[in-house]
C-alpha cells in the first residue's frame, strides 16, 4: 500500500499512524501463513504452553521474513517523517503472544535500550517502528496500547489497538506504548516488526548486526540484494573507495551473488 500525505499527517499529529489492509490478501496470506511456520498457533502448545513470548529474530532462518524488511513504500515513508534520504535498518522480530504470558506489561517508551538521548519531540529523531498484524487482534488478545503525542507523558490516555487482519501500526519509538495483557483463554497475538532509524543519528539503534557477517542465514541474504538496498543494511554505497577489485573479489566470497547485477563492476 502506498503511504499518502494523510497518513503523514496523521503520524506527524499523532506520533503513529495505523493502516488497514496495508498489504494484498495474497500477501497477507503468506506473511500469516509463514509466521505460523516459526511460531505454532494456540493450539499446538496448549497442552505445554509457553511462559513468556515466543519469538525469533533478524536474520530470519526464513529469508522470505528478511527480504519483507526491504519494503520501499515503508522505507519512503519512514524517509520523509525523519527528514533523510539516508536511512538504516535497526532490527526486526515477530512474536507470538499467547493467554497468561507477560501478564503485566508496562507502558515504555524505547528509550535507554533503543538510543542514547532522551526523547525528543522533534519528528526527526526517535526510530520508526512498525508492528504489522497479518491476523485479527482482538481486544482479549494482548492488544498494543498506544499513547497519542499531544497527550505527552498522560499515559492515562493510551488507545487500544484492538485490529483487523492486515493492520500495520507504525509510531515513533518516544511516543508511550506497550503490550497489554492477554486476557483470552485461548488463540493467539502475531506481530511482525520492523525498526528503521537515520544513517546519521549514530547515537540510535536496537541491535547492532555487525557481528553477523560470516553468518547464514544473513550472508544469503546480503548477497541476495542490490546495492542500493545493501545501503540500508550499513553497506557502503556504489563507487566507495573501499570497493576495489581485490576487495570486491572478497565480498563475493563472503556474500555469494555479491555483483550478481554487475552494479559494481
Amino acid at each position: 500500500m502506498k503511504l499518502s500525505d494523510e497518513h503523514f499527517d496523521t503520524f506527524r499529529e499523532q506520533g503513529y499512524v495505523v493502516v488497514e489492509s496495508f498489504y494484498p490478501e495474497e500477501k497477507r496470506a503468506s506473511i500469516a501463513a509463514a509466521i505460523r511456520r516459526s511460531l505454532p498457533p494456540w493450539e499446538e502448545v496448549v497442552d505445554d504452553p509457553p511462559d513468556d513470548v515466543l519469538r525469533t529474530d533478524f536474520p530470519f532462518e526464513d529469508q522470505f521474513f528478511n527480504q519483507l524488511i526491504v519494503d520501499n513504500d515503508l522505507i519512503d515513508f519512514v524517509r520523509q517523517v525523519l527528514d533523510s534520504e539516508e536511512i538504516h535498518f535497526r532490527y526486526a522480530h515477530n512474536w507470538a503472544r499467547y493467554p497468561n504470558t507477560d501478564p503485566s506489561p508496562r507502558l515504555h517508551r524505547d528509550n535507554g535500550n533503543n538510543t542514547l538521548l532522551p526523547p525528543c519531540d522533534d519528528i526527526r529523531y526517535g526510530q520508526i517502528s512498525s508492528w504489522y498484524f497479518p491476523e485479527e487482534v482482538r481486544p482479549d488478545q494482548a492488544p498494543m496500547m498506544i499513547v497519542p503525542k499531544r497527550f505527552g507523558d498522560d499515559v492515562s490516555k493510551g488507545i487500544s489497538l484492538a485490529v483487523s487482519a492486515g493492520t500495520q501500526m507504525i509510531f515513533n519509538t518516544h511516543v508511550w506504548h506497550s503490550a497489554t495483557t492477554f486476557l483470552g483463554s485461548v488463540g493467539q497475538r502475531y506481530s511482525v516488526t520492523r525498526i528503521y532509524g537515520r544513517a546519521d543519528h549514530y547515537w540510535e539503534g536496537v541491535r547492532s548486526y555487525t557481528n553477523l557477517g560470516m553468518r547464514e542465514p544473513f550472508r544469503a541474504f546480503i548477497g541476495s540484494l542490490s546495492a542500493k538496498d545493501r545501503e540500508l543494511f550499513r553497506f557502503p554505497p556504489v563507487g566507495h573507495a573501499f570497493y576495489t577489485q581485490e576487495n570486491l573479489e572478497h565480498l563475493e566470497e563472503q556474500y555469494p551473488g555479491w555483483n550478481a547485477r554487475g552494479e559494481y563492476s
